[in-house]
């Protein structure tokens, strides 16, 4: 059998944003060959519906059933006017880990099939503990938002607090994928698209759904490193690209400016000064100051 077409080239948005619309027709399209569709889609937060949507264009030009979640009430009303139908469920409501606010809970109420074809999951921080929580539901198709900045071999979980935005890592959140029963059959810039694992070989072959070969994270390497005098560096600017700001390498520092000396140079005043930033920054470092001590002591005589 000939290897299937890299879905990569199957990217387009009609409301997405990275090519996801087109990824995710296509992944339906193979899966549709040998199973049966439940043609129900999931998506939250869900803003309007429309913008950045990753389900819009199921619901819109295939004529799924969905469940759309939003908790901004201001978003939600725009999401109740785009979508007027009764074959799309609104639900005003925050999406938590357990309880009546649990996806599972939620979707329960919503009379949503176990096996929905697609849960897309898009909350900008606590989403890795969102997915990991679902127990009752089998989504043939999961996709969920990564930090993008993160390159592959880093295992990083944003901690369970839903005011925090910092996001994870793509290779935590297909470790915990894997433990669920799904691989990655393809990467974008800003979503991972999981495949159950008993439907993945209709999608892509078994050694392609490895995060390794889906995903170059050639332009997320960077390496942060310190001077002799404390001064720390970065080898490329370092980029934020959610406020589309790009700080140079010199612009981290740790130590005041005034500190920022090769320790055998420091004069006494500055010792001391050292020892107080110590003291009132990282306390539990000063009994291993014995090092520096002798440092100050040979570079005295």
């Amino acid at each position: 059998m000939k290897p299937p077409e890299s879905l990569a080239t199957f990217g387009r948005n009609v409301h997405s944003q990275n090519g996801e619309d087109g990824i995710i027709a296509e992944v339906l399209r193979r899966i549709s060959e040998t199973h049966e569709l439940s043609r129900w889609c999931v998506e939250f937060g869900a803003w309007d519906g429309v913008y950045l949507s990753n389900t819009c264009c199921l619901i819109r030009n295939e004529g799924y059933h969905a469940v759309l979640i939003e908790p901004d009430p201001k978003r939600f009303a725009k999401l109740c006017e785009n979508f007027p139908e009764d074959t799309v469920i609104k639900l005003k409501s925050f999406v938590g880990v357990s309880g009546e606010n649990s996806l599972d809970s939620l979707l329960e109420r919503a009379g949503c099939p176990r096996d929905v074809d697609l849960v897309s999951i898009d909350i900008d921080g606590c989403d890795y503990h969102v997915f990991e929580s679902i127990h009752d539901f089998q989504p043939k198709i999961v996709c969920i938002e990564y930090n993008g900045t993160i390159p592959n071999e880093v295992d990083f979980v944003q901690p369970l607090d839903f005011d925090l935005k910092w996001g994870t890592s793509a290779s935590a959140i297909c470790r915990m994928a894997e433990d669920k029963g799904y691989l990655p059959v393809a990467v974008t810039a800003t979503n991972l698209i999981l495949v159950r694992d008993d439907l993945v070989e209709l999608v892509v072959s078994r050694e392609c759904a490895s995060l390794t070969v889906l995903r170059d994270d050639t332009d997320t390497r960077n390496f942060i490193f310190s001077g002799y005098d404390g001064t720390v560096l970065t080898k490329d600017p370092l980029r934020l690209p959610w406020h589309q700001f790009t700080a140079p390498p010199q612009s981290i520092h740790v130590l005041p400016r005034w500190l920022r000396k090769y320790p055998g140079d420091y004069r006494r005043f500055e010792q001391g000064a050292f020892l107080l930033f110590l003291a009132i920054k990282s306390p539990s470092q000063l009994p291993s100051i014995r090092v520096l001590r002798e440092t100050w002591a040979r570079h005295s005589r």
